[in-house]
Order: structure tokens, then C-alpha cells, then sequence
């Protein structure tokens, strides 16, 4: 997102010495030059002098009274800043009613009604939401043991639920994961834990609610991650068991040969917490942890749309002893932002941050402060915000914005836990967060700077 200042609106001067009206009259003279000229003048400056966005709203409560939200949750939100929201929700008056719902709002207006999405009875858990260009959304969730979704309309009309994982007797579906292209075309990912394996797979999920065939990408064990092109090509990346990262391009009718990430990194305890990020045409950068032998630290791959794999590099400092958690999000012309915990020389969890270049130039490490678990987004420039926890004696949630050269603003605190944020293609965000005290337990949102 955009830091607020000041921004020009492109205003077209056909000719400051006369225009032409309806009837071709040409209109002249000074009093009335001078006239134009001070009214353009005072566009101009209304324009340079009021930042958009400039202001955090009003926050909002997402999730009803008389539910307990719990965690999971997710949120996505479309070219025009309209947003849908999804969670976990158990009605207090009826037992087993573990349910995930859902909720819409457009950039300016109210918010829709809230959705129950899944049947009760089965537990349902892992909400995941992706939006199109239009703001049509895919939703996919885990529903005793395996994974399903609906697809949803713009303007909130909800379609039959449909299986997606497969129907392998014993399997148990895990770890879902959805992105949308910007015509609406939905992959859904996820783990799937066989007797004797356990395997990455994806499916298509069309806006009419058809899917694709179930598509086998290799052995894994934790959740993949995956991001989409403007043109419609996804990323996905996991770990082979933890002994290796491995990503897939994948398109209707295309899926490429795995390609492996790490060598020449050897690690003595594996690699984990994989991200990925994409830009407009489908470049990738991949983050991933190792517990190294090269050298323990978060690591970057970086695999170009032609299928060029650039050497792996380490974007953590070689002294820092890794926390649980980092975050990855790249912007459309390719430039990231990586923001991981550390322990500090005082035995404290720190967040820190940088970026990384489009050409793999790295950044300055910037010190946050004593936060943990990151989620991060950013616009189509470069501009963002992060969400944290703030560890302490109450629950709160922090937010810092992010400028397009890489500085942090300063720290938004929001009281509460379980945050998710996403954000428009010009700079605003809106944040998803748990807050309050049983009974009175809700998830709320807000939208800004």
C-alpha cells in the first residue's frame, strides 16, 4: 500500500488557448483563459494536497454474536478492494455444529450478509478464500478428511458444494491451499496422507463450479504453498518430506517437471516453512528454512518464467537463530518483501525484515521490534502492510505499513489475536482479526491507512 502522500491525477489539456463546445464554437479570450487555467489549477491541487487512503476506518464486526469464531480463518480481496471473509464458527445452542461461514464487503458500503458454507454435522476446518479480477471467489475447506469448496459470485451467490480431493479409501486430505487467476479459474492444492505416502496434489476448480482432474505433483508432508501470474500460470512449492523443495508451474492442461530448489544446499535437519510469490508474468521467488549444513538460515530460490533456476541464496543474517515463522509477498514487477522472526542477543523473539530485489539484490535488515508470526501483503508497486502478534501479557495484533523502497511505518496496535491481512492492486488493506473475551468472541475487520 501506499504511504499516504501526495498523488496528481492525469487531467488531458486539449488546448489552453481555446476548446471547442457541442456546436464548434470556439471560445476565446483572456478573462475566460485565465478562468480555465485557475480551475484546472485548483483540480491539481486538490488532487496533490488530499492523499488517498489516507485514513484507517471504522472497524467492523465480520463474525455474528451468539457464534464462537475460532481459528483457522482467511480473507481475500479483488482489483476493486472488495473483500470476502471466512472462518470457523460453532453455534453455542447447538453441539457438533462446527461450521465455516462467510461474509462479503465492497471497498465503500456495507457488508453483506453472513453464510453458512458447509452442512451440518461433519467438522469442517482450514477455510481458505481467493478472489478473481471481479471479485468472484473459490472456497475450499477440510470436511472429515477431505477437502471441498464452493464457488462463490461477486455478488454473493453461493454454489453447490463440491468434492475436491480424492476418494482413495483411508486417505486423509490436508493442508488446503487456493489461488485464483484473474479470469477466475481456481487451483486448489493440498496433502494427502496415505497408508503408505504422502503426496502434494492440485485440481482445477472452474467458475461454473466443474473440476479438473486430480493432478499427482509428488511425495510431501507439510502444507504447499502457492501463488498465481497475471496470466494464469501457478506456482506451487513444497517439501519432499522435509528432505527437499520442489516446485511445479501448473495451467489448464499444463503441469512442468518438478523442479528441485536447494542444490548445492545440504541440510542435517531438513527444510521447511516454504512461501512462494509470483510476479505479473510468472516469475517466482521461493523462501524456505534449512536447518543447513551449508548454512542454517531462510533461503531464497528464485525460477524465472523461461525455466531458469538462479543459485539459492541466504537472506538471513548468518547469525540468526530462526523463530517459527516468515512471510513472502511479491509485487507485479517482481520485487519482494521477506519478513522473518529471530532470537534476539537477549534470548527475545524479534521481527525483522527486508527485501528482495527483482535481480536478487537484497536489502537492509530492518529490526521491528518484539513481535511474532507475520502476515504479509503487498500491492501491485510494492507498497504493503504486515500484521504480527504482539506477545505480551493481553493479545494484540500489530500492523506496520511498508513503502515500495522497503521502510516500515510505524506500529498500529489492534487488540485481539488471529490475524489475516490482504490488499487491493493500490495500496489499500484490510486486516481480519479475532478479538474480545469469551462470550463476546468475534472476528472484526478494518481497512486502511
Amino acid at each position: 500500500m501506499r504511504t499516504p502522500g501526495m498523488r496528481t491525477r492525469h487531467v488531458k489539456v486539449l488546448s489552453l488557448n481555446g476548446f471547442s463546445g457541442r456546436g464548434g464554437t470556439v471560445v476565446k479570450g483572456r478573462r475566460r483563459l485565465m478562468a480555465l487555467v485557475f480551475a484546472l489549477a485548483c483540480v491539481l491541487l486538490v488532487n496533490l494536497s488530499a492523499p488517498a487512503n489516507a485514513a484507517w476506518s471504522t472497524s467492523w464486526q465480520v463474525s455474528a454474536s451468539g457464534w464462537d469464531p475460532s481459528n483457522p480463518r482467511d480473507m481475500a480481496v479483488d482489483r476493486q478492494g472488495d473483500a470476502i471473509f471466512v472462518w470457523m464458527a460453532d453455534n453455542r445452542q447447538t453441539l457438533g455444529s462446527d461450521q465455516v461461514q462467510m461474509r462479503m464487503k465492497p471497498a465503500s458500503g456495507s457488508a453483506g450478509s453472513i453464510k453458512t458454507l458447509s452442512a451440518l454435522g461433519p467438522l469442517s476446518t482450514a477455510p481458505q478464500a481467493a478472489s478473481d479480477d471481479d471479485g468472484d471467489s473459490a472456497v475450499v475447506w477440510r470436511q472429515e478428511g477431505r477437502i471441498v469448496g464452493r464457488r462463490v459470485s461477486a455478488s454473493g451467490e453461493v454454489g453447490p458444494i463440491r468434492l475436491i480431493s480424492s476418494l482413495i479409501p483411508n486417505a486423509v486430505a490436508d493442508n488446503p491451499v487456493v489461488v485464483v487467476s484473474p479470469s477466475g479459474v481456481a487451483l486448489v492444492v493440498w496433502t494427502e496422507f496415505r497408508i503408505e505416502e504422502r503426496v502434494v496434489l492440485a485440481r482445477h476448480f472452474y467458475p461454473d463450479g466443474l473440476v479438473g482432474p486430480v493432478l499427482a505433483l509428488g511425495e510431501g508432508s507439510e502444507m504447499p504453498a502457492a501463488d498465481i501470474s497475471r496470466t494464469g500460470t501457478a506456482v506451487v512449492a513444497w517439501t519432499d518430506n522435509q528432505s527437499r523443495v520442489l516446485a511445479r508451474r501448473i495451467s489448464p492442461g499444463y503441469v512442468s517437471s518438478a523442479q528441485v530448489l536447494i542444490a548445492p544446499i545440504s541440510s542435517v535437519g531438513g527444510f521447511g516453512w516454504v512461501h512462494v510469490g509470483v510476479d505479473q508474468d510468472g516469475d517466482a521467488v521461493i523462501s524456505f528454512a534449512s536447518n543447513g549444513e551449508e548454512q542454517p538460515g531462510l533461503w531464497i530460490s528464485r525460477w524465472s518464467r523461461s525455466g531458469s533456476l538462479s543459485a539459492p541464496f541466504v537472506a538471513s543474517a548468518p547469525t540468526d537463530r530462526l523463530g517459527m515463522f516468515h512471510a513472502l509477498a511479491t509485487d507485479l514487477e517482481g520485487d519482494s518483501m521477506l519478513v522473518w522472526t529471530r532470537g534476539n542477543s537477549s534470548n527475545q523473539l524479534e521481527m525483522v525484515g527486508r527485501m528482495v530485489n527483482r535481480d536478487g539484490a537484497l536489502g537492509a535488515i530492518t529490526r521491528l521490534g518484539l513481535y511474532d508470526h507475520p502476515q504479509l501483503a503487498l500491492d501491485d508497486d510494492g507498497d504493503g502492510l504486515v500484521t504480527f502478534d504482539i506477545p505480551g501479557s493481553t493479545d494484540q495484533v500489530g500492523t506496520r505499513t511498508i513503502s515500495r523502497t522497503g521502510s516500515f511505518g510505524s506500529t498500529k496496535t489492534l487488540s485481539g489475536r488471529f490475524h489475516q491481512v490482504d490488499i487491493g492492486p493500490t495500496g489499500r488493506a484490510t486486516v481480519m482479526w479475532m478479538s474480545g473475551t469469551y462470550p463476546d468472541v468475534a472476528y472484526r475487520a478494518i481497512s486502511g491507512p
